[in-house]
Parts: structure tokens; sequence; C-alpha cells
């Protein structure tokens, strides 16, 4: 499930999709939100298949944060026995640090959504980096 070659391997390590070897992220979430690579690094796979192509994550974003709203509600309000009030800036609180990793994930996502795993690619990639390695 959580092995190279499944979806969610890509998503949850932000990982090209393709060959999943490769960051989709240039930097850490201190570096910036979106802060994308134009293609994989390591298969050349273009991570912006079209113009606007993100357009799509904002709705993955906002299935996301509503989810972690309405199940932090939940357990804010009836496991923590806060107040409504209290439960809603707990969540705000802690949504400043959660919305960012969010955003990345809704990337992921979408973008895994569009572009198939290839093992093929992804051994060629492997390959290349140990025949590199050897070299130097």
């Amino acid at each position: 499930m959580f092995s190279k070659g499944s979806k969610l391997y890509g998503i949850l390590r932000w990982r090209c999709p393709r060959c999943q070897e490769g960051d989709l992220f240039k930097t850490g979430i201190g570096g910036g939100v979106y802060n994308m690579h134009k293609e994989c690094p390591k298969c050349k796979q273009d991570f912006e298949l079209e113009p606007g192509f993100y357009w799509g994550a904002m709705y993955i974003g906002y299935a996301l944060s509503s989810g972690y709203m309405l199940i932090g509600f939940a357990i804010c309000l009836w496991g923590f026995k806060f107040t409504p009030t209290g439960s809603f800036a707990f969540l705000i609180g802690l949504g400043l640090i959660a919305v960012p990793f969010l955003a990345r994930y809704s990337r992921a996502i979408w973008l895994s959504s569009n572009v198939r795993y290839s093992p093929r690619i992804a051994e060629a990639v492997r390959a290349h980096e140990a025949n590199k390695n050897i070299k130097s």
C-alpha cells in the first residue's frame, strides 16, 4: 500500500508520480509552499501538463481543509470537551501550520491523478543513478 509503485507512496512523500524518484518540490515548506520543479529532476516528467493545470488542485485542497475542520471540530467538541468557539480558535491556530501541508498534498494528489506510475521508467532512473554513482 505504501511501497514504491503505489499512488500513496508518491503522494505522501511528494515524489514524481511517474518514477517516484524525483522530488516534486525544490525546497521544504519554509522555502515556499508552491516552490515546485518545472519537471522531474530524475525522469524529466513535466509537472505542469497545461496552463492552469493546478486549478483542479484547488478543489482537492478545499476538500482536505474542509475535512480537517469538520473532523477536527468534532474531536475538539466531543473528545476534548472544548466549547464551539474554543474549538474553532484551536483549529484555526493549528490550520496556520496544517494548511501549507494540505496545499502541497492537494498538488501531489492532483498530479498523481493525471500521471501514471511507470515501472520501466522508474527502473531506468534507478539504473542511471546507480551507474552515475559507480563512475564517481
